[in-house]
């Protein structure tokens, strides 16, 4: 009795822990549950296996949805999921050289104003003004990058798009290149316009035929080096021509007077500033705003440093300076060899040309 009194009462069951709820019969559509906005919004589906990889989907865990492979498996999500708005992707719109070449010539025009404005300045005497002639050139060209920036940018990344282009140009147009150098590298905005569309258009061409993303890597392979090549030649042929245009008015012009009309220094600092500008717009036109704002904002830096380091003076009041030109190379020199493997990286992803389609 004492020791059946005495006896603990008996201990309660422990409570199992809850077991996990079994998994779907089908369980693509968990994971399309969680990756929805993505699907819907989606023109390919490059840009689904380029989102899964990122949320760390490989090889390995594509097996648990009944995949071989990331790629198959984004084809079914984006098999599943009707798209946002009317209809299936359209196709590439075609895109002769007119429908760019309409835009691109009135851009270059455009830009082109400002560098006529301060010649006229220059030639009344508005060059002794300094600061304020400068200053006013370079606000004349943001406002024209701001017109020139397209739609669907927000405001604040509109601003510093137009600010740094016109700081960018404003240091050739203002500092070491003599003016119809300037001149040259300011209205090859307009070449560097046209080679984003076109690139803008292969991408988009390709987004829709190739099966994999390293088929479109390996298809975008060529097309930043042949728009890269066409822009600097576009700017060479400029630069030449404002140059032929300067010379033609004295007694010595002519071809070779022409070529001679700026030094190495100045036709190398030329195409380093025709790159950065190409770099940049392309950034910008596949909606990498980030990088084109970083890019401009890196290229007048690497400027100044470059113009401390050769002790160089202010643009508006040593134009023409050597020292000026050789800052202007380095500065811009360094930004293009920075930028260019960036841009090559980045523009070769299916996530760059997932835009609206080029014009």
């Amino acid at each position: 009795m004492s020791g059946s009194r005495g006896a603990a009462p008996p201990a309660p069951p422990v409570p199992q822990p809850s077991q996990p709820p079994p998994t779907t019969a089908d369980p693509v559509h968990d994971l399309l549950v969680r990756h929805l906005p993505l699907c819907e919004a989606a023109v390919h589906p490059l840009e689904i296996a380029a989102e899964l990889e990122a949320a760390g989907i490989g090889p390995g865990t594509a097996g648990r949805y009944r995949h071989a492979d990331v790629f198959s498996l984004a084809e079914e999500l984006y098999a599943r999921v009707p798209r946002r708005g009317s209809g299936p992707r359209t196709p590439p719109p075609e895109s002769p050289w007119r429908r760019r070449a309409v835009p691109a010539l009135g851009i270059g025009l455009f830009f082109l104003l400002p560098c006529s404005a301060l010649w006229l300045a220059r030639a009344t005497g508005g060059a002794q003004r300094g600061f304020g002639v400068e200053l006013t050139v370079v606000g004349l060209l943001a406002l024209v990058a701001a017109g020139s920036s397209g739609r669907g940018h927000p405001f604040p990344a509109r601003f510093g798009f137009a600010l740094g282009t016109a700081v960018l140009l404003g240091l050739s147009v203002t500092g070491g290149a003599s003016l119809p150098v300037a001149a040259a590298l300011a209205c090859s905005v307009g070449s560097a316009e046209w080679c984003a569309r076109w690139f803008r258009h292969i991408g988009w061409g390709h987004l829709g035929a190739a099966r994999s993303q390293a088929e479109f890597r390996e298809r975008m392979r060529p097309v930043l080096p042949v728009a890269l090549a066409l822009h600097l030649t576009a700017l060479s042929a400029l630069t030449f021509a404002a140059l032929a245009l300067q010379r033609g008015r004295g007694a010595d012009g002519g071809l070779a007077a022409a070529v001679a009309g700026a030094d190495g220094t100045a036709w190398a600092a030329q195409e380093c500033a025709g790159a950065v500008l190409l770099l940049v717009l392309l950034l910008w036109r596949c909606g990498r705003r980030q990088d084109a704002l970083a890019a401009l904002l890196c290229a007048p830096a690497a400027v100044g440093v470059a113009a401390a380091a050769v002790g160089a003076g202010a643009p508006w009041q040593q134009a023409g300076d050597p020292a000026l030109g050789s800052a202007l190379l380095w500065g811009f020199g360094t930004t293009a060899a920075l930028l260019l493997p960036y841009a090559w990286a980045v523009l070769r992803r299916p996530g760059s040309h997932r835009a609206t389609p080029p014009d």
